[in-house]
């Protein structure tokens, strides 16, 4: 069924923050971290199948706790200037209401392909930014069968800023909480006026037709165990973290797959993001929004090299050398960042976003817990997401495999090991 023929209705509005925002703080500068990321909204949907309440009161609760968060969150109610600062003029974010003629279910199971996908407002999943757009774009789906999905589109990829999310369902369980987030991301990485030019990736993206399919997979406590103690034994690692034992799998997983397909190797590259908040002296609040990230990377150049100890080993060094160095000066960052972008022929870019450890499975607005949340990759090429199981047992991973090598890769036998697809 085409996703027009399912809608029912659709209603928008600007939800403006509960309170004015003072003139002093009517600009927001970004950071030098915040410029140099390229401007994607990044979407996140959390399923609700039953709801105790009606959707007209579902729809009035969010909307007056989405209005109180944003006297807290301000800068999301503004308008972005010349890459450079957020006009805090209470512009307001989008909301949309929409009504579907389908079950939950149907949609729940569908991968997130793109734009197409209904729980997020369409243009707006998986976009760059172009000209005067919204920050943040909500959309409330009602489902035929009671019901609903709430999905969220946020202006570039700030994972800290999910506090947010988890601030506006405190309020909507009508709990008795001032959100109090940090916005000093400026003052520890000055806005640069000379920037290298994010042009190049922006077109890389536009413009290379790589049609990536979605795949979604569960990793069990017991079997990341396995792994943890397979990666021990074999490359003398003492505890290695499950997001670096995963990463280092589906990457060797992808490349293998990739090399099957074109019945060759090349060199390889494996990036993952590095919280730079408890690095930083003195460490910076967990609350604090904006892109306080940075990268690390593993290259591998020969096939030998392409083992799971391997990389994990070569993550642990890359994260100790990362610890020890000045990589949180402005000079770095950018040159980090840049040496991330997918436009070198060089090597093939795999890279590893995690979500774990933040309480996407726990947003209750008032109604319970979402018996499903899904975060859509992107970017250009093989790109994954781990996330916390919703029943508390591992970790999803949400794969954006290349059409051209998908099957090599769901059908690898280390992959399979490990993992349980989920449909």
């Amino acid at each position: 069924m085409a996703a027009a023929s399912r809608l029912v209705s659709f209603a928008e509005k600007i939800i403006k923050p509960h309170r004015a925002t003072p003139l002093s703080l009517g600009r927001y500068n970004l950071s030098i971290n915040d410029q140099i990321m390229v401007p994607f909204y990044q979407s996140i949907a959390a399923f609700y199948p039953n709801p105790s309440k009606t959707p007209e009161q579902v729809s009035s609760i969010l909307e007056n706790s989405l209005s109180k968060v944003l006297s807290s969150y301000y800068p999301f109610a503004g308008t972005l200037r010349d890459n450079t600062f957020v006009d805090c003029n209470d512009r307001g974010a989008k909301f949309m209401n929409v009504r579907y003629d389908c079950p939950m279910s149907e949609i729940a199971k569908l991968p997130d392909t793109g734009p197409e996908y209904l729980p997020f407002a369409k243009g707006i999943h998986n976009s760059l930014l172009l000209g005067d757009e919204d920050l943040l774009v909500v959309q409330l789906s009602h489902f035929n069968c009671g019901g609903l999905a709430i999905g969220t589109s946020i202006l570039f990829y700030r994972k800290n800023d999910l506090s947010k999310r988890d601030d506006w369902a405190s309020i909507a369980r009508e709990a008795n909480i001032i959100p109090s987030p940090t916005m000093t991301g400026s003052s520890i990485f000055p806005p640069c006026t000379n920037l290298p030019s994010t042009d190049i990736y922006t077109n890389t993206i536009v413009n290379v037709p790589i049609e990536n399919i979605k795949k979604r997979y569960r990793f069990s406590n017991s079997k990341l165990e396995m792994l943890k103690s397979q990666v021990t034994s074999e490359a003398e690692v003492q505890n290695p973290s499950r997001v670096d034992v995963l990463s280092a799998l589906i990457y060797k997983c992808a490349v293998t797959a990739a090399r099957a397909q074109a019945n060759s190797f090349k060199p390889s590259m494996l990036t993952l993001a590095v919280n730079l908040r408890p690095i930083l002296d003195p460490p910076l609040a967990t609350r604090a929004i904006g892109n306080m990230v940075s990268f690390i990377k593993v290259e591998t150049t020969s096939v030998d090299e392409i083992t799971i100890a391997g990389v994990v080993r070569e993550l642990r060094k890359a994260k100790d050398e990362f610890k020890k160095e000045d990589h949180v000066n402005a000079n770095k960052l950018v040159a980090l960042h840049s040496e991330n972008l997918p436009i070198s022929n060089e090597f093939e870019t795999y890279r590893s976003h995690s979500m774990c450890n933040f309480p996407l499975n726990n947003l209750d607005f008032g109604w319970g817990k979402p018996n499903k949340v899904t975060i859509p990759p992107i970017g250009v090429g093989f790109c994954f997401i781990l996330m916390d199981s919703p029943s508390g047992d591992g970790i999803e991973a949400i794969v954006a495999v290349p059409e051209t090598y998908v099957t090599q890769f769901e059908n690898n036998k280390e992959l399979l090991q490990f993992a349980t697809p989920i449909n």
